[in-house]
């Protein structure tokens, strides 16, 4: 059977598609080798695959990525071409936003000159100094940084940095130094001498701490193994049992000590000592804490002395105590005292009694005043300023066109007249209770409430009042009209409340009137002080007013944690 030849042309067709394959096949494997390569496309009957590819490089990557300092790698301009997470974290700003970033500009001015110095020496064959980097929240960073030349393709030119963050090394050497305790001291003193730095570490330690806890305490936190406990010696029980645990935290916030009592327990179950402490922050050049220095004072021999000396002023004090006749004519004298104070209560009582018919002829007088102000406040000045209202719009009507300018002056001052007169009005209600006699008692601290939630919008109000007219005369009438303003007055300027809840209840036999607001607070103890130049007069009159009517006022208010307001009434005669 003949069998057929391919011809020459088949034959150069062939071997140029040979060819073709080889290039792409050479092509490929260079890729490969030299790191351009990720990942392979395989061709199955089952469809692609896909094969990644590990080179040489992966495991440094890794190594980058996982180093305590910063790796950054720098175009010729100073941008950041890559970096690690690290230097993301020593900068303070997302990895993401870092790469793109000039390297310079993260570095504090005063050093900009020494980093471009070291920049331009790393591109030449390698450099290494301390500059101080600023982090995007401002905080000073000082850092340790090494260049050296790193050849890339694409950026001729680059650096390779490494960063070294030294804010944790800079705060330790700042604390040695700041302790000006040479080491003959820690090494010869009787003392317990204890340096800590700001997380309670202990740096150094005398050698008396080793010879008591015999154990090595260097890098350990100080209240695990420095365990004390302190307690009042004032107050009869001085025992280690009843005192607080006491730590080293409240040091490093800026408390300092000076002979405080302690006990300390020392490892092993061994007995505890009593000990003296004096204690302070170590304060840096810009007064913040670095640490702290603790010395204890082993008083033990000193306490049992004394013990033993109270044992023996207890035995004197007993025999004291037989002598029981020389107390009799102490007693006798006493008795005459009492009888003298009691005889001076009786005259305060007296006095107060007159203080408080005066001070009710003040604010009844007070009220009658204030009557008169405000009805000559609404009487003559509101009527002026309505006359002079109305004058100007009728003068705005007999103005000519050409006129123009000046009837619109004259329109721009109505609104601001208006103000004035609802500001009259406002003051006339507020210096006379007017609408007391129009409106009713509930009425009245209604509409008081409303024009009050109209001029603080920003309060969320809750009210609910029972009705109270003709439960009261009109003296008592006013005397709640003012207390209920006092209040709202003083959360108006004061308080700084978003909510405020008003609440009136009546029972058969009195009115309990509430008002609580979420506002700032105050110290309730300024109402009755005499010293504080700064007291609530308003609440003490408020406090007064109420005692005059016969019924309790209760103020409680902590600072911010807001007001409550509360007294009570009881129904008086003027039921009908």
């Amino acid at each position: 059977m003949a069998t057929s030849h391919p011809s020459p042309e088949d034959l150069l067709a062939e071997n140029a598609d040979l060819r073709i394959r080889l290039e792409e096949a050479e092509d490929t494997l260079r890729a490969i080798r030299e790191g351009e390569v990720d990942a392979l496309v395989v061709y199955k009957p089952a469809g692609e695959q896909i094969y990644t590819l590990k080179g040489a490089d992966h495991s440094y990557r890794i190594l980058i990525e996982a180093i305590n300092e910063g790796a950054v790698i720098l175009a010729l301009d100073g941008d950041i071409l890559y970096a690690n997470q690290q230097l993301a974290e020593i900068l303070g700003a997302p990895l993401e936003r870092l790469v793109g970033t000039c390297i310079s500009d993260y570095v504090e001015a005063a050093d900009r000159e020494l980093f471009m110095a070291l920049i331009s020496h790393g591109r030449q064959s390698a450099s290494k100094g301390e500059v101080s980097l600023r982090n995007r929240y401002g905080v000073i960073v000082p850092a340790y940084l090494s260049f050296r030349s790193f050849n890339l393709e694409e950026s001729p030119g680059a650096v390779c940095l490494v960063v070294t963050d030294l804010t944790q090394q800079k705060r330790q050497e700042a604390i040695l130094v700041e302790e000006k305790l040479s080491r003959v001291i820690f090494e010869q003193a009787q003392a317990v001498i204890l340096v800590v730095d700001p997380e309670g570490r202990i740096l150094r330690a005398s050698h008396e701490v080793h010879r008591i806890c015999r154990s090595n305490l260097l890098l350990r936190q100080f209240d695990e193994v420095i365990r004390l406990a302190s307690f009042d010696t004032t107050g009869g029980e001085s025992s280690p049992a009843a005192g607080k645990p006491f730590s080293i935290s409240s040091i490093l916030q800026g408390k300092i000590f000076h002979g405080l009592e302690v006990s300390f327990s020392p490892p092993e179950g061994r007995e505890p000592l009593e000990m003296l402490l004096n204690a302070g922050p170590l304060l840096g050049r810009q007064g913040e804490v670095m640490g702290a220095v603790v010395t204890l004072t082993d008083i033990t021999a000193r306490k049992r002395a004394e013990e033993a000396l109270k044992a023996a002023h207890d035995q004197l004090e007993q025999k004291v105590k037989d002598r029981t006749a020389e107390l009799q004519l102490m007693v006798a004298q006493l008795q005459e005292e009492v009888m003298d104070r009691l005889q001076a209560e009786e005259s305060l009582k007296e006095s107060e009694a007159r203080l408080r018919h005066l001070s009710s002829r003040l604010l009844d007088a007070q009220e009658k005043e204030r009557k008169r102000l405000a009805v000559e406040l609404h009487d003559e000045l509101g009527h002026a300023l309505l006359t002079i209202k109305l004058q100007l719009r009728a003068l705005a009507r007999g103005l000519t066109p050409e006129q123009k300018t000046l009837a619109e002056d004259i329109e721009v001052l109505q609104p601001f007249i208006d103000g004035v007169l609802d500001n009259v009005r406002r003051l006339y209600f507020a210096l006379s209770p007017g609408n007391l006699e129009d409106l009713g008692l509930t009425g009245a601290l209604r509409q008081m409430l409303d024009e009050f939630a109209k001029h603080h919008k920003n309060i969320r109000w809750q009210i609910r009042i029972d009705n109270l007219d003709r439960e009261f005369p009109p003296l008592t009438q006013t005397v709640i009209y003012r207390i209920v303003q006092e209040i709202l007055t003083n959360i108006g300027k004061h308080a700084k409340p978003s909510r405020v809840s008003v609440r009136v209840k009546r029972n058969p036999t009195a009115a309990l009137f509430t008002v609580e607001d979420n506002g700032c607070g105050f110290d309730t103890s300024r109402i009755h002080s005499l010293d504080d130049s700064n007291r609530g007069l308003g609440l003490a009159a408020m406090e007064e007013r109420v005692r005059m009517q016969g019924g309790t006022l209760e103020i409680v208010s902590r600072e911010n944690q807001g007001t409550r307001i509360a007294f009570t009434l009881p129904l008086g005669s003027g039921r009908k």
